[in-house]
Parts: structure tokens; C-alpha cells; sequence
């Protein structure tokens, strides 16, 4: 066996035993003896490795006895998929960009590929890990030509289709190289232009760059043809510096991904962070509360797939701390019966004389110690934030819903959304209380870091400019202004000048809101509206009403008031302006009706 891991059984700092006695020497003396893993990255058992160092034979790492493994590849290259996610993360830093990098599986037995997502300039690469060679199946050929990744850069002795040249005339591939530095062995990236007629030429990925279009390299930039994207990508901002992860280990090591994340990846860096949230408030969880939390029909899982969940999660738990699938009960108020798995699977036993009821109750209590300072140093701000959200929340509604009536086709959308989006944390953030205060004081802290809806929903009734209100009241101005009366079907209808419908208020309360307050010196302008024939419209009556005048009985009185209004709109809006005549209807309270 040429290659291990430093650290732990999850690390993912490959190491390679150089042949030679001499340098097997020095490297065993340079890291120690217990400092080389068969990790599981490496796809094997997790066992502690020995250096063995030979005379005459080649030197190479050895398990201890009685340790069994069944990993399938053991030589120099069974490490390239770690290597080349170092190379691809310090060559992305190199060029300042913000990143998030992924390995993924195809297959069980192999690391397939390396993702790279690059937000600015928003470029998604695809890396092949050399070692699977000619083996990728179809789909990694179908995959590169469907455009679905900025740039895909196959293995050194993958085949390809002829016409896969055709598009842009060359194909990147990549191969991986061995490197001696520091009396080290290592693997270095070299990434192959592939160009019809020219073959395949190599450069170090220190010598390729990232341009807005993808990934370029020396060969293919010169000559550049016409139209070709060549010049480095500049980041407008700084990168972050925050840790990149490669695998689930790491990802819940230093928190949640930037990139994209599998539903099961998703689950164990939700589940791992409630669990110590519920830790700093000396609580435990069940079962179907993380079902519900989680986003996974944890309901549906069976034996195995429940201890790789939970294996998952505790994976990146230090050894001298207590697991956090402790704090989990069933339904009858137990510990879950496959707990007993979870602590082997992850090195760890129950003391001999416990029960597994009595060990997990000690546990728990050290994991509420080891956490009492979490609780103190978020949280209570988070929770102060949601609850005044809470409280304001309803009138924000109220005073949305009355908008909604008046609000023109992109307004009235805009709001919708607001509203649905308010509605759905005001019933998340009521649930989120019936599960307790851990779960509560969780879920505030989660949300604190996102968008929060009750603020957009603010937002939205803040911008709520009335612009329907403000057409229907220009339009009437320009009537009044031409001497002129305009029908219903002018301002709402298919050709209507303000909208293509009735806003949901109706024409009364749309009218009524678009004249504000009416005094005596104040044209009605809504008598401008006229039917076909020149008379009030059926709505005169109540909109008078509304303004606060007296109903006229017979349609005669609604006629002469309606037409005096005419009078009186014209004559105020007249370039100059005329004296009004008096209007022929009082108000409310003046004189009977």
C-alpha cells in the first residue's frame, strides 16, 4: 500500500510512502509513527497505518494485525482525487476568486469527478479524475457536450467523438504527474489542450487562468482567434476566506456550503446544527421532530440507512466529546435502539455496566456542560429579532391586504408574494414554539441569516405607490382639462388607459380613493364618467354617497347634479381657470335628503 492519509481516518491530506529507504525514513521520522490513516477517502477502513521501512524491498504501509480491509486500490495514483482537489482550491485561490468546490461518486468504489462553482464570474468547471481513464461511462461524455458545465476537462485517455472538436475546436484534458519536493512525493495537475491536428499539449494548472468564459490555458490563447474570450477574470470584490469543503466530513466541520448540496448533505448539516442548538438549551430532540426539520422522510428509513445518516452526523465530532445522536429519542421517550451501531461504526464502545438508557443520559449531560457558553453567544438576539417581527407581522397584513384592492397588475403581484411569504414564517415561526424553546430559539437563528418575509413583506407596503389610484385620477385631470367626459370602458377594459381590469376594490372605492378629500372647492371628478349615452353611470349614487353626499332620489336630480359637476370640473381645470358654478347637491347632515 503506497498512500495514505495524515491525521485522522477522515482526513483529506494525502501522503505517499516514497520507495526509497532513505526517504521512507525521513518521512516516517518527520510525522511519527501513529500519523499515517487508511483513510476512508481513500475508500478504506479507517485503521491506523505503519510505515514500513525495507532494505532491498520496496518500502510501503502495512495494517496493524488483525485489522481487515477491503480497499480496492492501493497504489500511487489511488490519491489523485484528493490531490487534485488541493491543486484546483490553491490554483482558484491563486487567482483571487471566490469558489466552492465538490467531490463526487459515480460509482461506489471511486471519487468520479471534482465540481468547481465559481459565483463571480458565475462559471460552473467540471474536473475528471485521471484515474478513471477510458472507464467513464457515457454519461460523463454526454454531459461535456450538452453545455451544461462552462467547461469539462476529461481524463488524459478518455475517447471522444470527432465532433466533440467541433464547437470549439479544442478540448481540455487532464493527467496527473509526480512531484518531489521537500524529499515528498506528491501529484501535480497538468491540464492537456487538445487541438485536431496538433495533438494534446500539457501545462501546470498554475499556468492555466479563468477568463468570464471558462477555463483557458497558454496553448489555446495563442494564437487567439477572433472572438475568443482570453484575458484573466477579475473578481470585483474581494474573495471570501471562508474554508472550503470537500466532502461531508468537512462540510460540517466548517459549516454549511456555498454551493450546491445533495437533500442527504443538506440533512446532516441541519440536523448536526439543531442537535447543538438543542445541547446549549439542555434539551433533547426526537426522531420526528428531525424529520420535520430536516426535509427527509426520516419516517421511511431503515436500519442502515438511519446509521449512515447519524454516522454522518457525529462524523465530525472531536473523539474526546460526546456524540450528539444522544440527545435523539424515539417515540416512546428512549434512545434510539441503533445507537449501539452508531458508537461502533465511529471507533467508539458503551462502557461495560451501563445501560444504554443510563449511558445516554450521562452523555447528555456533559454535552449540556461542554455547550452551556454556545447558548450565550447567539441566539438571544436572533430570537429578539423574530419575536418583534412576530409582533408586527399581522398589522403588516392588514394594511397589505387593504393595498391589494387598489394595486395595479405588477403592484398586486409584488404584494401577493410578499404576503404568501409573510404568512408562511408567521406559521412556521407558531410551530416552531409548539416544539419548544431550543427549537424556537434555533429556528430564529437560522432565519436571522436569510431574507427575513415580515421585512420584505415592510418593504413592499412601503413601496406601495397607489400608481393605479394616480392613473385613474391623471386621466379623469385630462378629461376635465379637454372639457371632456370619458366611459368606464375608457380607463378599465382591453383598451383601457389605466388597466386592463377592474382592480379588485370595484369602480366605486377605486374612484372614491383616486379623488381623496372633496370640499366645496373641489371638483367631484368621478361625474366625468359618463355611459355611452352621456348619463351617470349606474355607480352614481353610491359614489356620491361615499364622498359624503346626499342620494338624489329620481334619476332627473341625478342628472342635473351629475351635469353640474361637468360644469364645475371644467371650469377648475380650464387654462385659466373659470369660476365654479355652485354645486346642486348638499352634503350629508346639511339638509335632509
Amino acid at each position: 500500500m503506497k498512500v495514505a492519509v495524515l491525521g485522522s481516518r477522515t482526513s483529506d491530506q494525502p501522503i505517499i510512502l516514497p520507495a526509497v529507504h532513505d526517504d521512507a525514513l525521513r518521512l516516517k521520522r518527520r510525522y511519527g509513527s501513529d500519523a499515517f490513516w487508511c483513510g476512508s477517502l481513500l475508500g478504506g477502513c479507517g485503521g491506523i497505518l505503519t510505515a514500513r521501512v525495507c532494505h532491498g524491498r520496496v518500502s510501503h504501509f502495512a495494517h496493524r494485525p488483525g485489522d481487515q480491509c477491503r480497499r480496492r486500490r492501493t497504489d500511487e495514483d489511488s490519491a489523485d482525487h484528493l490531490y487534485l482537489h488541493q491543486e484546483v482550491r490553491r490554483w482558484l485561490d491563486k487567482c483571487g476568486l471566490d469558489h466552492r468546490l465538490e467531490l463526487r461518486r459515480q460509482t461506489k468504489e471511486d471519487w468520479t469527478y471534482l465540481d468547481a462553482f465559481l459565483p463571480s464570474p458565475g462559471l460552473r468547471l467540471r474536473f475528471y479524475c485521471p484515474y478513471v481513464g477510458g472507464r467513464l461511462p457515457r454519461s460523463s461524455i454526454e454531459i461535456a457536450a450538452s453545455g451544461a458545465y462552462d467547461d469539462v476537462v476529461l481524463g488524459e485517455h478518455t475517447p471522444v467523438p470527432s465532433d466533440m472538436h467541433a464547437g470549439r475546436g479544442y478540448l481540455f484534458r487532464l493527467r496527473m504527474v509526480d512531484d518531489r519536493r521537500e524529499n515528498l512525493w506528491r501529484r501535480r495537475v497538468q491540464i492537456g489542450s487538445d487541438i485536431p491536428g496538433r495533438g494534446v499539449e500539457w501545462r501546470y494548472l498554475d499556468e492555466c487562468w479563468i477568463t468570464k468564459a471558462g477555463l483557458m490555458t497558454p496553448v489555446v490563447a495563442d494564437p487567439a482567434p477572433p472572438g475568443r474570450v482570453v484575458e484573466p477574470y477579475r473578481q470585483p470584490d474581494p474573495p471570501r476566506t471562508a474554508p472550503q469543503a470537500t466532502t461531508a466530513h468537512d462540510t460540517q466541520r466548517h459549516g454549511r456550503s456555498a454551493g450546491p448540496t445533495t437533500p442527504f448533505q443538506e440533512a446532516v448539516f441541519i440536523i448536526r446544527d439543531y442537535l447543538q442548538h438543542c445541547a446549549a438549551h439542555r434539551e433533547t430532540t426526537t426522531w420526528d421532530d428531525l424529520a420535520e426539520i430536516s426535509g427527509l422522510n426520516l419516517r421511511t428509513f431503515d436500519k442502515s440507512r438511519s446509521l449512515i445518516l447519524l454516522s454522518s452526523v457525529d462524523a465530525a465530532t472531536p473523539a474526546k466529546e460526546p456524540l450528539l445522536s444522544v440527545l435523539i429519542r424515539g417515540s416512546n421517550g428512549r434512545p434510539l435502539p441503533n445507537l449501539g451501531d452508531v458508537t461502533r461504526s465511529l471507533g467508539r464502545r458503551i462502557p461495560q455496566g451501563y445501560s444504554l438508557a443510563d449511558w445516554c443520559a450521562e452523555q447528555s449531560r456533559l454535552l449540556f456542560v461542554l455547550h452551556k457558553k454556545a447558548r450565550a453567544q447567539h441566539s438571544d438576539a436572533s430570537l429578539d429579532s423574530a419575536r418583534r417581527s412576530a409582533d408586527r407581522i399581522d398589522s403588516l397584513l392588514a394594511k397589505a391586504k387593504k393595498q391589494l384592492e387598489y394595486a395595479g397588475a405588477k403592484e398586486h403581484q409584488e404584494l401577493a408574494r410578499a404576503m404568501k411569504n409573510a404568512r408562511a414564517w408567521q406559521n412556521q415561526w407558531r410551530l416552531a414554539g409548539r416544539r419548544g424553546v431550543a427549537h424556537r430559539t434555533w429556528w430564529a437563528r437560522r432565519e436571522n441569516g436569510q431574507d427575513n418575509p415580515v421585512i420584505a413583506l415592510e418593504r413592499a407596503v412601503q413601496r406601495f405607490s397607489g400608481a393605479l389610484l394616480e392613473s385613474v385620477r391623471r386621466e379623469l385631470v385630462r378629461a376635465a382639462c379637454r372639457g371632456e367626459t370619458v366611459t368606464v370602458a375608457d380607463l378599465f377594459g382591453p383598451q383601457g388607459r389605466v388597466a386592463s381590469k377592474l382592480p379588485a376594490a370595484g369602480l366605486v372605492r377605486t374612484l372614491v380613493r383616486a379623488e381623496g378629500t372633496v370640499t366645496d372647492d373641489v371638483p367631484i371628478l368621478s361625474a366625468l364618467i359618463t355611459t355611452d349615452s352621456g348619463d351617470p353611470p349606474p355607480e352614481a349614487r353610491a359614489i356620491l354617497a361615499r364622498l359624503g353626499f346626499v342620494r338624489p332620489v329620481s334619476d332627473e336630480v341625478l342628472g342635473i347634479v351629475w351635469r353640474q359637476e361637468h360644469q364645475r370640473a371644467w371650469a377648475a381645470h380650464a387654462t385659466p381657470p373659470r369660476d365654479m358654478p355652485p354645486r346642486r347637491i348638499p352634503r350629508l347632515g346639511q339638509h335632509t335628503p
